[in-house]
This record gives structure tokens, C-alpha cells and sequence, in this order.
């Protein structure tokens, strides 16, 4: 990721709430030439670092990467199209304001099935009328035999929360104002913590 000064992110409990919130990723890998899947992920603090958790269909060729293969899981935030009519200070040009994390790491294939079951129930936490454990026992085995978990453990964290820093106070309060009025509240609140106390 291209990290401009102004707009780098640090602040790791920010991150982990932008995948959290935002956990169906892309996760990429560069075995025999580069492959991505769209994933859900879950994700949790490890000290200073992260560890996401996913999986794959067993047939998808990226499984062959999964021990120690390396890979990078990008995540996309709250974005927006911010109109250079906007702003105050003229003359200006238009630009998009994002908020994305890239995890780096190694992947490992998770093997206990315990493991791969308190992932897949995380996952289904999104949903309060299912149950994973209601399933009939032969329906799980064979759904759990079609597919790969992996456990991706992050070397490197590259965080970009363009939210129109570069700009004056005056310019990100047209900016607030104008993605207010058509509903880009998300993005708004984003530009809007920009701003100083």
C-alpha cells in the first residue's frame, strides 16, 4: 500500500474495529502467480499484532499456500467520492476518502477441528437466529471435510485513513456537510474526528 504521511493509521484497536466491522476481505497470495479469494474473517488482537482466521473450499488452489505461504489480507472501510466543489480553498481537484488495512503475514492451515469449528462459530455470530450446533452431525462432517481454515498471523499492518487531513478545518467542514446530505454518514464521522477538539 501506497502510505502518504498525513493519512497512516497506528492506532491497532482502530484497525481491528475496521475489520471487524468490515470482515469479508480479499485475501491474496503469490504462489504460482498472484491469486485472490474474497473472504470473511474474523479477527483478534495478538500484543502488538493481529491474527485473522478464514477459510477456503478445500478445491481452491490458494490451500496450497497455506503452510507458510505468504499472503496479505486487505480490508476496505467506509469510502466516499468528495467533490472539489466542497471545499473552500480553490483552485482543487476531486479525490476519494477511504479507510483500509492491509494484514502481511504467513498463512498456517489450522488442523484441529475445534479450532476450525470456534472460527466457522464466529463467523456465524453475525446471525442470532443460527445455530451452528443444531446441524446434524453428518451434515457438519461433510461440510467441514469441503473446506481449509487457515490462521494468517500478521508480520506487518499497513493502515490508510485518507479522510481529507490535508485539508483546512473550513475545507473538511464542507466536506462533512456535503456527505452528510447524501447519506455518507459513516465517511463523515471519519473526516469529522479529523477535525481538531
Amino acid at each position: 500500500m501506497h502510505l502518504r504521511p498525513a493519512f497512516v493509521e497506528t492506532d491497532l484497536d482502530r484497525m481491528l474495529d475496521l475489520i471487524v466491522r468490515h470482515n469479508f476481505g480479499l485475501l491474496i497470495t503469490s504462489g504460482a502467480g498472484l491469486v485472490a479469494s474474497h473472504v470473511p474473517f474474523t479477527a483478534v488482537r495478538d500484543g502488538d499484532g493481529l491474527v485473522l482466521t478464514g477459510h477456503l473450499a478445500a478445491g481452491n488452489t490458494q490451500c496450497a499456500q497455506f503452510d507458510g505461504g505468504q499472503a496479505v489480507a486487505v480490508f476496505g472501510g467506509p469510502h466516499a467520492y468528495i467533490s472539489p466543489t466542497w471545499y473552500i480553498t480553490q483552485p482543487a481537484v476531486p479525490t476519494w476518502d477511504y479507510a483500509a488495512v492491509h494484514v502481511h503475514g504467513r498463512l498456517e492451515t489450522m488442523e484441529v477441528e475445534a479450532d476450525m469449528k470456534s472460527t466457522l462459530r464466529a463467523l456465524g455470530e453475525r446471525d442470532a437466529a443460527f445455530d451452528m450446533d443444531t446441524l446434524p452431525g453428518s451434515f457438519m462432517d461433510g461440510m467441514m471435510r469441503g473446506i481449509r481454515a487457515f490462521r494468517l498471523r500478521s508480520e506487518r499492518i499497513e493502515a490508510q485513513w485518507k479522510m481529507s487531513q490535508n485539508r483546512s478545518a473550513a475545507d473538511r467542514a464542507g466536506v462533512i456537510a456535503a456527505l452528510r446530505a447524501q447519506g455518507s454518514d459513516d465517511v463523515a464521522d471519519l473526516v469529522a474526528a479529523t477535525l481538531p477538539g
